[in-house]
């Protein structure tokens, strides 16, 4: 048969698909030029249209925790009047403005004139009080009381700081009287929480809106108004966070046409004349802003387009009203087309030039590539289909001349062959299992930081074998009385009483941040404890019980253990090992409490230390220095180190840094001076005989200094 005329099947269908995808990619060129720039334009619209939505719910969710507050405090003062007319009573309203930030103040206006405030005051210094000076440096809030003390009416400020602390107190001639206010009025005219319209605070030159109850006595009269303060600062930030585009403009307009939200607050403020006022929207220092305002009210379109700035250049605007509330507010929205429209039109445009190249270099690559690729590739995808479903059988063949193909291929393989050999050592019914669930399998447990200590009675055998099971008992039990409620005052949890031994762990079950510090401060209290209590037993003729510690940090798992019927909160790891090596290290050294390293320094700098030596612990490889905790260094604490620990620890650090130079001489005469000062040091003792062995014969370079333990 003659072929001469005929082509390869591929080629045809290369060259038919090359031609269909040439004329589609040209004629989808036109089509989205035309239809791309309408597309942006909707696209915008709806980002408008949510960002108008986004800042009704801003707006909704500023007000309506405020009103809740506002009503549950008129219910308050009604209940206890004379909780809000006192500083004492006003200082306990700060929590509230601190959980609200947009509160500007909480106030009490009553029938007789009288009126009592707490303001929240910014981080800068404002003018503010009757002398017109400005705010103490550090003043978070101000108590106000505007009544008759002693015969004098006056209105009397009192600034303090985060803590309580009074800063400053002004006095002056009372100016105010809440009773002109028209937030005052307003509340004795409706029913439930009035809301004003936005104002300028005469106090604090800020923006914002009053929303007051009225409080009527039991038998009708009126008594007074309670009202809240809410700064519109904080809709800057959700305006500004709305924002489309570099240069678009989100903003809010009251129902007179002022300003009362922008991204820039003190555009909305007046203050050219005596009194400052909201500035009209169409007066803003914004072309963008007074120009759409301008715009809007000259046609009354709610979307349009508009050169706003006489630029030339074409902005998207739409005003929109609030829905929802009692607010009679207008969002604006102004988007500049350019912003979006134009880099869209040339992305588009490199895309379909980049895709028209692409379908070309594709077409060329097909017809040589096409054989090589799909026959390997269909033999990869089913053999991964297979190992999905975890049959692990017969052998991938598929040879290609494609380099990474080739390698895929092994790949594959590879993981086949690895696959094959963990299922020897796993069932694959489980493995399957664990390969088809969805979910990531797990346990009832976690891994997390965590302190634990480990105490023990020393000579606790030869105790108990001398007393008799009552007295044992009973002695017993007050010991551990007395060691739980140190572990818990200071914020730890009790693991298990195992014997005379108690594991206690702090950062769980309850996390802790400071976890580390309160595991020694909790130390040294047992230890406190422990000595009066062993005091109190020699003078009632028992035998005093003495104890060791030890306490390690790091991370462990923790969690529920145990079956259905009975389970345990309990930690596993290294790090309980640990912390029970350490307090069992106490006997070779003659110390009460030992800490590890890890412990010391996360507490370096608040607790008495001193380093005992450098030690590889019995199952360990890893050396670690060990430190016998001896008080906290604040003098002022009830577990301060005492003078005589200080200067202990003084002589002993010299003598260790001369150990660790290893200069053994000099450190045997440091340790001897150290062991004649304090004969009873066991730990001095045996750093000095070690010196006077490295006298004679000095360890290794290589030496990393660390002291490998035969025993626990």
């Amino acid at each position: 048969m003659n072929n001469r005329g005929s082509i390869d099947l591929r080629v045809g269908i290369s060259i038919t698909f090359g031609a269909v995808m040439v004329l589609l990619m040209l004629g989808l060129v036109g089509f989205l030029f035309q239809n791309n720039a309408a597309i942006v334009v909707n696209t915008a619209t709806e980002s408008m249209q949510r960002a108008t939505a986004q800042i009704e719910r801003d707006a909704q969710a500023l007000i309506q925790p405020v009103s809740r507050v506002v009503d549950a405090t008129a219910h308050l003062a009604l209940v206890d009047p004379a909780g809000m007319q006192s500083i004492n009573g006003l200082q306990r309203l700060y929590r509230q403005l601190n959980a609200l930030p947009q509160i500007f103040s909480l106030y009490l206006g009553e029938e007789n004139g009288d009126f009592y405030q707490i303001l929240s005051l910014p981080r800068t210094p404002i003018k503010l009080g009757p002398t017109g000076q400005r705010t103490p440096n550090g003043a978070r809030y101000v108590t106000r009381l505007l009544e008759t003390q002693e015969g004098i009416r006056a209105d009397r400020f009192h600034f303090f700081d985060e803590s309580g602390k009074e800063l400053r107190f002004d006095e002056g001639a009372p100016r105010y009287d809440p009773r002109v206010r028209p937030w005052y009025d307003v509340a004795w005219n409706t029913d439930g929480v009035a809301l004003s319209k936005a104002y300028v605070f005469s106090s604090s030159k800020l923006v914002g809106l009053t929303l007051s109850r009225r409080i009527p006595t039991i038998e009708g009269d009126r008594f007074g108004v309670v009202g809240a303060d809410i700064t519109l600062s904080t809709l800057s930030t959700f305006l500004s966070k709305a924002q489309i585009g570099r240069s678009g403009r989100v903003f809010l307009i009251d129902e007179n046409g002022a300003l009362v939200g922008h991204r820039d607050p003190s555009l909305a403020v007046d203050a050219s004349g005596e009194r400052m006022r909201l500035r009209n929207a169409a007066e803003v220092n914004d072309p963008l802003v007074s120009g759409a305002v301008k715009a809007w009210r000259s046609h009354g379109k709610s979307r349009f387009e508009a050169d706003l700035t006489g630029s030339g250049d074409t902005f998207l605007v739409s005003f929109s009203r609030l829905s929802q509330g009692d607010l009679n507010w207008t969002v604006g929205v102004v988007v500049k087309r350019d912003e979006l429209v134009g880099p869209l039109a040339d992305a588009s445009l490199k895309i379909l030039l980049a895709g028209a190249a692409a379908v070309a270099v594709a077409i060329l690559c097909f017809m040589a590539l096409s054989m090589l690729l799909t026959k390997p590739l269909g033999a990869v995808v089913n053999e991964t289909e297979r190992i999905r479903r975890f049959d692990l059988s017969g052998e991938l063949m598929g040879a290609s001349h494609i380099r990474e193909v080739s390698q895929l291929v092994d790949a594959v393989e590879t993981m086949k062959r690895s696959l094959r050999s963990f299922s020897v050592y796993v069932p694959k019914e489980i493995v399957r299992a664990i390969v088809e669930e969805d979910n990531e399998t797990n346990i009832s447990s976690r891994r997390q930081p965590l302190t634990l200590m480990f105490s023990d009675i020393r000579g606790f055998t030869n105790i108990s074998e001398k007393l008799d099971p009552e007295e044992l008992v009973g002695s017993l039990s007050e010991y551990m009385e007395t060691m739980s409620a140190q572990i818990h005052r200071h914020h730890g949890a009790i693991d298990k009483f195992i014997g005379d031994a108690i594991m206690a762990l702090w950062n769980a079950p309850k996390a802790d941040y400071d976890h580390v510090a309160n595991a020694c401060m909790a130390t040294l209290s047992c230890r406190a404890a422990g000595h009066a209590l062993a005091e109190l037993f020699e003078s009632q003729g028992r035998a005093p019980f003495y104890t060791r510690f030890g306490v390690h940090t790091g991370e462990a798992v923790v969690g529920n253990v145990g079956s259905k019927d009975r389970m345990q909160y309990s930690a596993f790891g290294d790090v309980v090992n640990m912390a029970a090596r350490l307090e069992s290290m106490n006997k070779q050294y003659g110390t009460e409490l030992l800490v590890s390293q890890q412990v010391a320094e996360k507490v370096n700098g608040r607790f008495l230390l001193r380093r005992v030596d450098c030690v590889i612990p019995v199952g360990s490889t890893t050396p670690m220095s060990i430190y016998e905790l001896l008080g906290e260094l604040d003098q002022g604490s009830p577990l301060a180190a005492s003078s005589y620990e200080n200067a202990r620890c003084g002589l002993w650090h010299e003598a260790m840094n001369l150990y660790d130079a290893r200069q053994w001489e000099n450190a045997e005469a440091v340790f001897q001076r150290y062991v004649t000062e304090y004969p009873d040091d066991i730990a001095g003792k045996k750093l000095l005989n070690r010196c006077r062995q490295f006298v004679t014969l000095p360890p290794s370079l290589d030496w990393d200094g660390a002291f490998k333990l035969e025993s626990k």
